[in-house]
């Protein structure tokens, strides 16, 4: 098997580069990272929607970019949420979800983060070009959303309150054993940010200027938690035999999703469509500001993380706050020892289940197939259950998100059938 692993036949190679990267391609990463940084200051495109694909919009690469996410629908979902964990300890990206008082609490949490799912899930199985399809006017909604958000947060009145969102500001603490101490225990012995003098932060007096809120690198940043972990290690996401042109193909998916969002070319973190670059850029932002980040990790991370794992309890059972941290640790290679032993048994058991299903059993082909078909099931209960299983228990009720279901593309073939063959009815009527 192992021998038609296109992901091993890059191994060697890989861990060679991390090791003895050469100097060319270290100062290219070094260098995209610092143009990255300077959109900082700059505010992300707002309003309507660009009226046509981008001049470099390649058709071919993003349709294989859409397929490669369908097919590993499971995994790919799995390392988004892993990585909107991490992107929480930024307080750029972290104080703007406080301030908006609408992912603090299980409920709320549920609610914005299953709207994420449906989005982004519209986009890989919809038509982003297409005038009227669901999953272009769900880019839309997305765009206006943020629009929304960055006109409040931006004002002079509003600013201040954003930069000083704190603890107090999250509402009633969980009563899970905090496990902040042992994460920043392990957190020690990382090396610190070296690009901690050109990073912006709320509420610095020092700036001449202040805080830009929904700026082009935060935006970058967030591309990178679509596909920063997956470019790096596809195999730890159940996409063990990932080529080099399915990856290139959801490079350009995010190229060109970043681009229908409103970032700019010089800011979108996959441009160039260029594997290898993208990869070395992954490994360094990796390695030189997310890892380092959990060194100042802070209480309204923890209390915000947390949020973001019980409220998707409804469309993955059993999932924790401390498997989910300990998965990504492990992926990525963040020490976290101290963090694993103060783990429950049932936290443990998952984050077990977690590497046996994603980084062993998806060895086997067609694993990460059925796995994909139960993930996209599970959510479908949640946001269009009468469509996905009419037969489901009444009796099992989640909290309802209006208006996520005309968003949800994946209905099965036979309502499909069922409305092509009412509309040809109501035609030949």
């Amino acid at each position: 098997m192992a021998d038609h692993c296109p992901y091993l036949s890059k191994q060697a190679s890989l861990n060679s580069e991390k090791t003895h990267a050469g100097t060319a391609n270290k100062s290219v990463a070094e260098e995209r990272l610092v143009q990255l940084l300077e959109g900082q200051t700059v505010p992300v495109e707002m309003g309507n929607l660009p009226t046509v694909p981008p001049p470099w919009y390649n058709p071919v690469k993003f349709q294989r970019g859409q397929e490669f996410a369908r097919r590993h629908f499971a995994g790919i979902s799995l390392a988004h949420f892993v990585s909107l964990i991490t992107m929480l300890t930024s307080p750029q990206i972290l104080k703007p979800l406080i301030f908006t008082q609408k992912s603090e609490t299980v409920l709320k949490s549920f609610k914005r983060y299953i709207g994420t799912v449906v989005h982004v899930t519209a986009w890989y199985f919809g038509d982003v070009w297409q005038k009227d399809h669901p999953a272009r006017r769900s880019i839309q909604m997305v765009r206006s959303m943020h629009d929304h958000a960055s006109n409040q947060m931006n004002q002079p009145d509003r600013r201040r309150q954003v930069d000083n969102t704190a603890m107090a500001d999250c509402g009633k603490p969980f009563d899970d054993p905090p496990m902040l101490a042992s994460l920043q225990k392990d957190a020690e012995k990382l090396a610190g940010c070296p690009y901690v003098g050109l990073r912006r932060q709320p509420a610095n007096n020092d700036q001449e200027e202040p805080y830009v809120y929904f700026n082009q690198f935060d935006m970058a940043d967030s591309q990178f938690a679509f596909v920063g972990v997956l470019v790096l290690f596809p195999h730890k996401f159940g996409a063990t035999y990932a080529s080099d042109d399915d990856l290139s193909g959801f490079i350009h998916f995010w190229r060109c999703i970043g681009y229908l969002l409103g970032i700019e070319d010089r800011f979108n973190f996959c441009d160039g469509d260029n594997l290898d670059l993208t990869r070395d850029l992954c490994r360094h932002y990796l390695d030189k500001m997310i890892k380092p980040a959990f060194k100042d990790a802070s209480a309204e991370f923890e209390h915000m993380a947390r949020a973001v794992a019980k409220g998707a309890t409804l469309y993955y059972p059993g999932v924790s706050f401390e498997s989910l941290f300990a998965y990504y640790a492990n992926v990525v290679g963040l020490p976290a020892a101290n963090f694993i032993h103060h783990m429950s048994y049932s936290q443990w058991f998952y984050y077990l289940y977690l590497r046996l299903v994603f980084s062993v059993l998806c060895w086997i082909p067609g694993v990460i197939r059925v796995f994909s078909g139960m993930t996209q099931f599970s959510i479908g209960l949640v946001v269009a259950r009468s469509s996905t299983a009419g037969w489901w228990p009444k009796s099992w009720k989640p909290p309802q998100v209006g208006g996520l279901d005309v968003f949800w593309t994946l209905k099965p073939r036979a309502e499909e059938l069922k409305n092509s063959q009412t509309n040809r009815a109501l035609n030949g009527a």
